[in-house]
């Protein structure tokens, strides 16, 4: 099974907050996290954080996610 990384890990990996990464979620731009169970925490999978880097990248190139194909 591959490892897990948590919110913090990941927005540090990607160059953006935390708070970026939730807006994408709420928004739709991006996957889901998944959330351990009886904890509050979200992580992410190696194929949710490469999913996340094409999304910012887009962004940052300007496009929206539905110009990307996101969902």
């Amino acid at each position: 099974m591959a490892p897990l990384a948590s919110t913090g890990e990941v927005a540090k990996q990607l160059g953006v907050s935390v708070s970026f990464l939730r807006k994408l979620e709420l928004v739709g731009a991006s996957p889901p996290a998944q959330r351990i169970a009886g904890l509050d925490r979200r992580v992410y999978r190696p194929e949710d954080v490469e999913a996340l880097r094409q999304v910012i990248a887009n962004r940052r190139a300007g496009m929206c996610h539905a110009a990307s194909g996101s969902a």
